[in-house]
């Protein structure tokens, strides 16, 4: 019996690698990145080409249950130029096939370098905390949360906003272990946003259990996620505690050294 199909944007990064072979136990999936996708599982098909181009995104959304967009351009000191196409436009492009084609599920994996520039305090930040971005790939993720807020209210795409803060496999370092999450965390995630279940609009943080969190999600969201893994147990070889870190490596803030790298003028071509 075929199973549902639901699209991963971004799918050869190294979120969509984690995610991939989880979400392929409930889901076909169809693949979207800029290169070909290689060693496909059964159940996996690949579309190759640029979510900025219309025809694109809605050849990849038609015909699935739900989105979970992944791609975007990322650098601390990239310049708002370069992060248009692929972070701006791509996810109109999506947000709006998704309405042509009756796509009732979208979920968007912004950053916790949306509210990078807050600075690391005693207690988390909760989800309603104000955005304070950290560069213009935070400013990007902010705007992908707002376009998700509009075709949610206005035209009931559920969509899930997921902060997403350390992804990595590994923990590297004391600022990531305080906002990281597993994959099969993030996963658990991704699932209450594809439920028929679902909120109209939420944003959440994606992270696991962490010791003395930077970051909080809402006592209603507490009650529905339930994170299995714990940063501190998937240290690097090579994990330097947060006491180590400097001012210069961002440890005063919540977007770590993306807080401290210099902006370009975004009044210049890339």
């Amino acid at each position: 019996m075929s199973k549902p199909k639901l699209l991963i944007t971004g799918a050869a990064g190294r979120v969509g690698t984690l995610l991939r072979p989880i979400l392929l136990q409930d889901y076909d999936l169809r693949l979207s990145d800029l290169l070909p996708l290689q060693g496909l599982q059964p159940g996996e098909e690949s579309i190759v080409g640029d979510l900025a181009d219309p025809e694109v995104a809605n050849a990849a959304v038609a015909g699935t249950v739900g989105v979970v967009h992944l791609a975007a351009a990322v650098a601390p000191d990239i310049s708002f130029e370069a992060t248009l196409k692929p972070n701006y436009y791509a996810v109109l492009n999506l947000l709006e096939a998704c309405r042509e084609f009756g796509v009732k599920h979208f979920v968007f994996a912004s950053s916790h370098h949306a509210v990078g520039l807050h600075p690391v305090a005693d207690k988390p930040y909760p989800a309603n905390t104000d955005v304070a971005p950290d560069g213009f790939y935070g400013l990007s993720k902010a705007f992908g949360e707002a376009a998700c807020s509009l075709y949610a209210h206005r035209f009931g795409i559920s969509s899930l906003v997921i902060r997403i803060g350390n992804a990595d496999e590994k923990v590297v370092d004391g600022r990531r272990e305080r906002l990281w999450v597993s994959a099969a965390d993030l996963v658990q995630i991704i699932r209450l946003g594809l439920s028929e279940h679902a909120q109209q609009f939420e944003i959440v943080y994606g992270i696991s259990n962490c010791p003395t969190p930077l970051l909080r999600n809402h006592a209603s969201f507490e009650q529905r996620y339930h994170p299995g893994d714990y940063s501190y147990e998937n240290r690097s070889s090579e994990f330097r505690p947060f006491t180590y870190l400097t001012q210069q490596e961002g440890a005063g803030f919540v977007g770590g050294f993306f807080a401290m790298s210099n902006l370009p003028d975004p009044r210049k071509p890339a």
